[in-house]
């Protein structure tokens, strides 16, 4: 269905699709540490620079940004209510009002840089970027995550691959199933709780061999493999084909650059330090379809 109806299909085109939440975080991170200049440039800054020099290395023709619903109303939490609860959050401190005013501000500028942005009820960033993969497939997309949940993706998804904003490099694709490993192991940084003692190695082994993964889960119990299953495989996804449907409309709408509004936007969210480095910033957007 999305081969007949995308309008970028057997084009030479190269999609990049950005989980949001992702760049965000490490563009306030970077905004908090960075002290070279005597006025504080606004962490829109940094995210535009990180964004930019991602698309100068990979030379996208599109650029998709995909954005989380709020983490309380997820789907997902319905399943496991303590998914990706972060009462005892791995970061020390709170940027909660930070990443408010950075989504607001972001949404708001990317409205006039030529992407397509995207955002639904109860789904997360995944789950639309796994609908729009499977969308344009078979064109080029690559996805720009440092979750290890979007190597699923490519490991049924030729078309596809991961790259790393941290490191600034491609993923490997998994040589076993990362939904099936997840399923076995759990996911600490999801708070998605595995079968005690199961780490990777002994994963690997049960995946490996079909016929011992069956007498594991017929001994331990399937309901929590089968219950994250459903959290991790992003096909599984209940809303699916309605978030194909969704991305088709969202990729069928045109965009463009729009120089007056984003000068007239820089003014009105007061972002110190973009007419410095508008220059070299900007101009990848410019050249997007």
């Amino acid at each position: 269905m999305g081969r007949e109806t995308s309008p970028f299909l057997y084009m030479n085109n190269k999609h990049v699709l950005i989980d949001a939440r992702n760049i965000l975080y490490r563009a306030i991170y970077a905004s908090k540490s960075d002290n070279r200049y005597q006025i504080k440039y606004h962490s829109l800054v940094l995210l535009l620079r990180q964004m930019s020099n991602i698309m100068n290395r990979i030379s996208p023709t599109h650029v998709h940004i995909f954005w989380d619903a709020p983490r309380d109303t997820v789907w997902r939490r319905q399943i496991l209510p303590t998914y990706k609860d972060r009462a005892t959050s791995m970061y020390v401190e709170d940027i909660s009002e930070d990443l408010k005013m950075l989504t607001n501000v972001a949404r708001d500028i990317f409205d006039h840089l030529n992407l397509r942005q995207y955002s639904k009820d109860h789904m997360e960033a995944d789950d639309l970027i796994y609908a729009a993969t499977v969308v344009l497939h078979p064109e080029k997309s690559v996805i720009v995550s440092s979750d290890s949940d979007m190597t699923q993706i490519p490991y049924s998804y030729n078309s596809s691959s991961v790259f790393d904003p941290q490191s600034m490099s491609y993923v490997d694709v998994p040589e076993i199933s990362p939904v099936e490993m997840k399923s076995i192991v759990g996911d600490k940084s999801d708070h998605i709780p595995g079968y005690y003692g199961i780490g990777p190695v002994k994963g690997k082994t049960l995946i490996e061999s079909k016929k011992h993964l069956q007498e594991f889960l017929h001994l331990k119990g399937r309901d929590t493999y089968h219950r994250n299953l459903l959290l991790t495989d992003l096909s599984l996804c209940p809303r699916l084909l309605a978030n194909r449907l969704y991305v088709q409309k969202v990729m069928s709408k045109s965009v463009h650059f729009d120089k007056d509004m984003i000068n007239a936007k820089i003014k009105e969210h007061k972002i110190v330090g973009l007419d410095t480095e508008y220059a070299n910033l900007i101009p990848p957007f410019t050249k997007l379809i």
